[in-house]
């Protein structure tokens, strides 16, 4: 299945898409919605080009992939004047609607089980207040996959618990659940946990890494989380319709809109030792 990376969704000053042809340097096949940046001009084959971002730091973005590109086709080398070009949309004020992967490297496991489901024991920084607390199908399928809430308390970076309103259908956990945590709107520094790309195998830079035990320092925000299943659709995330129910795992999907804080155009970054820095 083609990894499903980050998707336009809108511009915040109203723009269209800016669409660009650019030169772009990777060892290995990129899959589209990949976010690349401009690199160090320390490495040679990295100037002129758009590379894959440290998913941890995200600085200076150029744009996100519109092509599913292979290793043939992502791999420019500037000694012999071999130039491969892919198309970009550049605008700096974008939004792009990325999935939270779910993939294993991206979770976390439930430690303690809990019969009621309302609380999850998980190593994660801290202030999760207003995220979402999930239950992968990655782990048992026995327990308590499917279980979606909102955080209503986040305590010494060992347990989440639903808001207590909109707390009342959810399935019992165990020890061998899997969980990811969304991130809440508008947070964006590392107190308050900050928004990563996944480095997972395959999806590098092309979904969203929920919260995990390591502090996120990624220079982005969520401006705001959505979900989709066979049964609800694509909307929103909000307390009162979606919180404190056990949803279809197979067919969950979550998502954020995520915003880069800082590009190359727009926003200025701090890794690219360029003329113009």
């Amino acid at each position: 299945m083609a990894v499903q990376g980050l998707k336009w969704h809108c511009d915040v000053t109203g723009a269209e898409p800016i669409v660009r042809d650019i030169r772009v340097y990777h060892v290995g096949a990129l899959p589209k919605g990949t976010a690349l940046c401009g690199g160090p001009v320390a490495t040679a084959n990295n100037q002129g080009c758009a590379i894959i971002p440290n998913p941890a730091d995200l600085d200076n973005i150029i744009g996100v992939l519109q092509e599913d590109l292979t290793a043939a086709q992502a791999l420019s080398v500037v000694a012999t004047g071999v130039d491969k070009y892919a198309k970009l949309i550049i605008n700096p004020f974008a939004v792009w609607l990325g999935v939270y992967s779910q993939h294993a490297d991206d979770d976390v496991v439930n430690s303690v089980a809990d019969s009621t489901g309302k609380i999850l024991t998980i190593t994660q920084v801290t202030d999760h207040e207003r995220g979402w607390g999930y239950v992968t199908g990655t782990g048992s399928t026995t327990g308590g996959a499917g279980n979606l809430f909102q955080i209503g308390a986040s305590t010494n970076a060992t347990s989440i618990t639903a808001a207590t309103d909109y707390d009342d259908n959810l399935k019992g956990t165990n020890t061998s659940d899997t969980c990811i945590v969304l991130i809440p709107p508008f947070t964006a520094d590392v107190a308050a946990g900050s928004v990563n790309l996944s480095a997972a195998t395959g999806q590098v830079c092309a979904q969203i890494e929920p919260y995990n035990a390591t502090a996120a320092a990624g220079a982005a925000i969520i401006l705001e989380n959505y979900m989709v299943s066979s049964n609800v659709p694509f909307g929103p995330l909000v307390c009162a319709l979606h919180s404190g129910y056990n949803y279809d795992y197979n067919t969950v999907q979550l998502f954020g809109d995520l915003m880069f804080s800082e590009t190359l155009l727009g926003h200025g970054g701090t890794i690219c030792d360029r003329l113009i820095n």
